[in-house]
């Protein structure tokens, strides 16, 4: 998977807004190598700022960070006519359905669990960035309240935008079920060899 760009081609700028150094640098170094330009910040501050001198084709953010949330920095982005059509993706643990509703009520376009596959990353970057030309001009934003978890949520977005985002979370689902299936199969497989044993 990797987004092959010929010389004459200017390269893909990608922000990564990520707290924790190492996973950033992680990040940093898988996106270079498939050949798109990084920029990393250390919180939604720095990022919100960079973003007023360099707009990216797209925003990689985790949600927990200090100061301000990926949450809270994908609203600010979403909320500004220069930056709304960026698109935003979050990494996130996605431990509960909450996480749905807050990624769709602060205009995420697309979530990411950690610990993440590079291939899985990869495609989902370049799906992106594909949806991204398609969206071009459609910003028919529909609004629609609910009740989940004894909380009222107004969520506000348009239909791909709301499409892709269940979709990427239903993704993330069926991986992280496949890898329990797999672990699950080894620790059945270790159990009977040790019976085998005693």
């Amino acid at each position: 998977m990797s987004a092959k760009t010929n010389p004459s081609e200017e390269l893909v700028h990608i922000l990564i807004v990520e707290d924790s150094p190492t996973q950033a640098e992680q990040l940093r170094y898988l996106l270079e190598q498939h050949h798109y330009k990084v920029s990393v910040t250390n919180n939604g501050k720095q990022a919100l700022a960079l973003l007023g001198k360099h707009k990216p084709a797209l925003v990689i953010s985790d949600i927990i960070m200090p100061e301000m949330s990926g949450y809270a920095v994908c609203k600010r982005i979403k909320s500004d006519e220069g930056t709304q059509d960026i698109p935003v993706m979050l990494l996130t643990s996605l431990s509960n359905s909450e996480g749905v509703l807050e990624g769709l009520a602060c205009g995420a376009d697309n979530f990411i669990t950690k610990p993440y596959s590079e291939d899985y990353l990869l495609s989902s970057i370049e799906q992106i960035l594909a949806n991204r030309k398609l969206r071009k001009g459609e910003r028919v934003r529909i609004g629609v309240e609910i009740l989940f978890a004894g909380k009222r949520r107004f969520i506000t977005a348009d239909q791909q935008q709301m499409l892709t985002l269940l979709i990427s979370t239903y993704e993330a689902a069926v991986r992280k079920n496949a890898e329990l299936t797999q672990t699950q199969e080894k620790l059945r497989s270790l159990n009977e060899h040790l019976e085998d044993l005693v």
